[in-house]
């Protein structure tokens, strides 16, 4: 996938191809039977896909960033109403919190229903794993340990 500074070099490199193609194809007589416009948008798509080529890559060609998720949960099946502290007071019962991200989207910004807690020690994710399964505010919460992202 393509960020944006790749979609800016690939449209630079397509104007410098639209241009030279524009001034230097008079030139060498490549414009006698072709208008100037079809060689200006020939050098613009090329370029575009040089630049694409060049500046895009493959993700399978970068390096993937490992993510450590040590002392993190993932709690799913969170009620919408709930809020941070509510989610926090409930796993201090079992340990140290150091955060709590409820994860929000749309554009709202409404709750998803899922959340990642980090605990500050190993100890108080194992004892905060027996929350797998309990009600909390008429649904039944799911905690496992975080994964790393892909």
């Amino acid at each position: 996938m393509m960020n944006v500074g790749c979609v800016g070099k690939g449209i630079a490199i397509a104007v410098a191809l639209g241009l030279v193609g524009y001034f230097v194809g008079p030139m060498v007589g490549l414009n006698q039977d072709i208008p100037v416009g079809s060689v200006l948008a020939s050098g613009l798509i090329v370029g575009f896909l040089l630049g694409a080529w060049v500046f895009g890559g493959s993700s399978e060609s970068r390096p993937k960033v490992k993510h450590n998720n040590t002392n993190v949960l993932y709690v799913g099946n969170i009620p919408f109403k709930a809020d941070e502290e509510e989610i926090q007071r409930l796993f201090e019962a079992h340990g140290s919190v150091k955060s709590v991200r409820l994860v929000r989207g749309g554009p709202n910004r409404r709750p998803k229903g899922y959340g990642f807690i980090e605990m500050a020690s190993e100890e108080g994710v194992k004892a905060a794993l027996v929350l797998n399964g309990e009600d909390f505010a008429g649904r039944k919460l799911r905690v496992n340990e975080a994964k790393d992202k892909k």
